[in-house]
């Protein structure tokens, strides 16, 4: 079983023109930050991954929180935020770890005024790099739907391969899977 426990709480900032964006590991003191986020970027992430993931109340966000923190502890997953100026941009996650078979989901969101600036791809590199060094994983999976352009572009700048599709993979819609190995 994969230690996450010993996995940094940082990873190194993605550096911008507004200054560098932290990627901290998810934590109780970001559930205002990732609630505030979560109401800017709810309408775009809930069709793609549900509103587990992207709280709009502080009671959903310090759940969410608290799930993660488990998940974590658990073996299960791996959550990071992106902070800027004390404020969250966005999140990504590893997800649903295979401990016999090393793989994992790579998935992430951001808020609509971080779309655009390189961000996404800058986290799910920074995701990739601690998959396949310190988590020693050989797999990284990422189910897309079809029309999200913006995360097809994505799984291409990060050198992830089209696999096929996956019928009513995404609540109950079809989803284009892309493979990231090692």
């Amino acid at each position: 079983m994969i230690d996450l426990s010993i996995l940094p709480s940082r990873l190194p900032p993605i550096h911008t023109e507004q200054g560098p964006v932290t990627i901290e590991r998810i934590h109780a003191k970001h559930i205002h930050p990732l609630c505030e986020a979560s109401q800017q970027a709810i309408h775009h992430v809930k069709p793609w991954l549900g509103s587990t993931l992207c709280p709009v109340t502080p009671a959903l966000a310090k759940q969410c929180v608290n799930d993660m923190e488990a998940a974590r502890e658990a073996g299960y997953g791996l959550t990071y935020l992106l902070m800027h100026d004390e404020k969250c941009l966005g999140m990504g996650i590893i997800n649903y770890i295979h401990h016999t078979h090393l793989t994992a989901n790579l998935g992430y969101w951001l808020t609509p005024q971080a779309c655009g600036k390189g961000l996404a791809t800058a986290i799910c590199e920074s995701l990739k790099k601690l998959a396949f060094t310190q988590m020693n994983l050989y797999r990284l999976e990422c189910l897309i739907e079809q029309n999200n352009k913006a995360s097809l572009r994505v799984a291409e700048r990060i050198g992830a391969s089209k696999e096929g599709v996956c019928r009513k993979r995404i609540f109950g819609r079809d989803a284009l899977l892309y493979s990231i190995t090692v």
